[in-house]
This record gives structure tokens, C-alpha cells and sequence, in this order.
């Protein structure tokens, strides 16, 4: 491709680069919402758009026509800890996304005794018509994304096989090839080790307390998660209310956001939680009643509200960004020790303030 072609392409790429960012965002809040949905546990779910830099990089070997075609540009990744939690995840994005099976990698075709390499599964997807329809999705529904699904020890493998450089010389190329296919079937090998040995634990685990009541044997204890978070607010309604109402009594905006904007704060306050280690009912149950003891949550938010008076008029507070913040001013001696970038607690508190 010649250079102007190259400038060409960029251009257009900087045009829509915003579009293609924001999608990578909302499709991860998506997906783990789809997949924590069905009480399957998500180790981590990764979204970003292609840098223009690393778009211009790849553009001369480029083959699509249009933007809009090209899959690559928006890549989000699940990792998730064992490999039925793959086929789960799997089956619900062949529900509810449009998958492009001709540059797709599903699991079936997997199972090849004569693969190479610890291959992840990958789907090339958009939209479906119902979501594509709705008036928040509608400006994404013509672009595509990639989406890896993966297991933990599967990225491992990723992150460290392209490393190593095979030499030219034929024999010891064999030799190095022959111990990496070793290396990925030791891999492979611990994943299922590790689902098995899961499961024993699981039906063979007996109690060592004695239940509180019969009903209480009965009932599976259930992982604090995403959704359990959610849950959790549904269960106390007035917890988001009363929050939300102390925001505005300080001084921030009223405003009214979208069931998918409620979503994404629940999403970055589920990120702060885990880095703040309150990631199970019992700390966020004792934060929550420290909020009211001598009115001291309404008085952290004030002084939020006073540090940054002068560009609050553009923050959009709702229930989950206000506890969000007071996550974020009251454990600040156990987050400043984390990295805020990696963890997404850089990006939840920019786009309260409106800056993403």
C-alpha cells in the first residue's frame, strides 16, 4: 500500500478511533455481565481498541476495503478459570452476538490430535439485530470485534510461546518444537487436573460448623461476584437512593442515566471493591454501616464535592459512582499501593468526572 493510501487509512482511523474505544468498553461490561449472569466465574475480561499507532503499523498488510470490516480493531479477552467455563462461555456468545464462523476459531475445531500450540477460542462477532436495534447499541451495530476466551493457564502459554525464537537449524528447530508441544500438553494436562480435582473437592467437601437452621444445609454457598453485587443493591434498594440523594443534597448534578450506564458504574464499583479488597459481603456490609455512623460518609462526600467544586458541574454521580468515591477517598491507604491504571479504578473515576 502506498503512502498516501497509509495516510489515507489513518486518518479515517482517527476519525473513528473514540467509537471503536468506547465499544471495546461497553462490549467487555457486556459480556461479563452475560457471563457472570449464568454463575459462571470470570477471572478477567480485557477490552481495547487498536492504537493508531499500531494501526498504521498494519495498514500496508491490510485486505479489507472499509473500516467497518476489519475485526481487529476493537479485541476483547475473557479469562476464565477452567475449560467447561470456555464451552459455557462460548454457547452464550453464540446466543447473543452474530458470529462470523468463517474467521472464527470455536472449540470443536480444537480438538485436532495434530494441532499445534495451546490455541484459544476465537470468534469473530457483531451485534445482533435485536441489540443492534435498541437506541444506546445503534451506532455500533455495523462494526465488529474479536473475542478471545481463554483459561488462565492458556494465557500463560500465550504470553510466553511467542517469546521464544526458534533457530533456523533444522534439527535443533525440531528438537526446541518437540519440547514446546511437550510444554503445551503439560498445560493442558494441569488445566483438566485442576478441574478435576475442583470438582472432587466440591462433592466430596463436608461442613465443619453446624447450620444454624435446617434450611440454612440446604442452601449452596454462592461466590461473591459481579452479580451477587448487584444483588446485593437490589436486596437494598434505599442503599443507592440515599447515596445518590446525598450527592445532589452536596452539590453535584442531578441527572438521570440509562439502565446501561447504572451497568457500567456497577462494573467499575465491583473494579474498586476487588482492589480494595472488600470483594465479599461481610467488609462491604460493615463499609456500608460505617457511612452512617456520625454522618461520616456525608461528610467524605463533601469534601469531595469542595476539592473539585470547580469542575463538578460535569460529574455524573449516581448511586454506585458515589459509593465508588467513598470506596476511593476512605481506602486510599489500601488502593494507593495498587495499580490504579491496570485495575480500571483510573478509568471509573475519569468518566465520573466526565473526563471518558
Amino acid at each position: 500500500m502506498n503512502g498516501s493510501r497509509t495516510d489515507e487509512w489513518g486518518r479515517k482511523y482517527m476519525e473513528k478511533y473514540s467509537l471503536y474505544e468506547e465499544f471495546a468498553e461497553r462490549i467487555g461490561n457486556l459480556l461479563q455481565n452475560l457471563v457472570e449472569g449464568e454463575n459462571i466465574e470470570v477471572y478477567s475480561v480485557f477490552g481495547r481498541a487498536k492504537t493508531p499507532e499500531e494501526f498504521l503499523s498494519t495498514a500496508g498488510t491490510a485486505d479489507a476495503s472499509v473500516l467497518a470490516g476489519m475485526s481487529d480493531l476493537c479485541r476483547v479477552k475473557i479469562l476464565v478459570n477452567f475449560p467447561d467455563d470456555v464451552a459455557k462461555v462460548e454457547d452464550i456468545v453464540q446466543k447473543e452476538f452474530l458470529a462470523d464462523l468463517s474467521r472464527s476459531v470455536p472449540l470443536s475445531s480444537l480438538d485436532s490430535p495434530d494441532r499445534y500450540g495451546y490455541p484459544a477460542v476465537s470468534y469473530v462477532l457483531s451485534l445482533n439485530r435485536e441489540r443492534g436495534a435498541l437506541r444506546e447499541w445503534a451506532k455500533y451495530k455495523d462494526l465488529p470485534f474479536t473475542l478471545e476466551i481463554r483459561t488462565v493457564l492458556q494465557e500463560v502459554w500465550a504470553a510466553n510461546a511467542p517469546k521464544v525464537s526458534l533457530p533456523t537449524d533444522t534439527s535443533t528447530k525440531k528438537k526446541m518444537q518437540r519440547k514446546l508441544l511437550r510444554l503445551s500438553a503439560l498445560l493442558e494436562e494441569a488445566d483438566e487436573g485442576f478441574l478435576s480435582l475442583w470438582e472432587s473437592a466440591r462433592e466430596s467437601a463436608m461442613p465443619v460448623t453446624v447450620p444454624s437452621s435446617p434450611d440454612a444445609a440446604l442452601a449452596p454457598s454462592k461466590a461473591f461476584d459481579r452479580a451477587s453485587l448487584k444483588e446485593y443493591f437490589e436486596e437494598r434498594g434505599d442503599v443507592l437512593r440515599r447515596w445518590t440523594d446525598a450527592a445532589e443534597e452536596t452539590g453535584f448534578p442531578p441527572f438521570i442515566p440509562s439502565q446501561e450506564y447504572l451497568e457500567t458504574s456497577l462494573s467499575y464499583l465491583w473494579d474498586i471493591l476487588r482492589a480494595a479488597e472488600m470483594d465479599s459481603r461481610e467488609p462491604l456490609d460493615e463499609f456500608i454501616r460505617s457511612l452512617d455512623e456520625e454522618g461520616r460518609g456525608k461528610e467524605q462526600i463533601s469534601t469531595i464535592y469542595r476539592a473539585f467544586e470547580k469542575e463538578a458541574s460535569s460529574w455524573k454521580v449516581d448511586g454506585y459512582s458515589a459509593l465508588f468515591l467513598l470506596v476511593l477517598n476512605m481506602k486510599w491507604d489500601i488502593l494507593q499501593q495498587k495499580d490504579l491504571v491496570e485495575l480500571n479504578i483510573k478509568k471509573g473515576s475519569d468518566r465520573i468526572k466526565g473526563v471518558s
